[in-house]
């Protein structure tokens, strides 16, 4: 496993989540969740961009840090 952060560009699965409450309910807000496939589409630096469904989001390296993905 490794974080979101780090990962570059490709297909990879969410294996989990390490925050808290209101950052979980945040990522389920944008319709990420565990278990989901997601194309990371550009990497850090800065916000990384995922697509999941056709959808882009972008997402902040502090919480990308903490989405652990293979």
């Amino acid at each position: 496993m490794v974080p979101l952060s780090f990962a570059g560009i490709g297909e990879y699965t969410i294996k989990s989540v390490r925050g808290g409450r209101g950052m979980r309910r945040r990522l389920i807000s944008m319709g990420i969740n565990e278990g989901d496939k997601i194309r990371i589409i550009k990497p850090a630096p800065g916000p990384i961009i995922i697509a999941k469904n056709n959808i882009r989001i972008g997402i902040g390296f502090r919480m990308a840090k903490r989405i652990f993905v293979i």
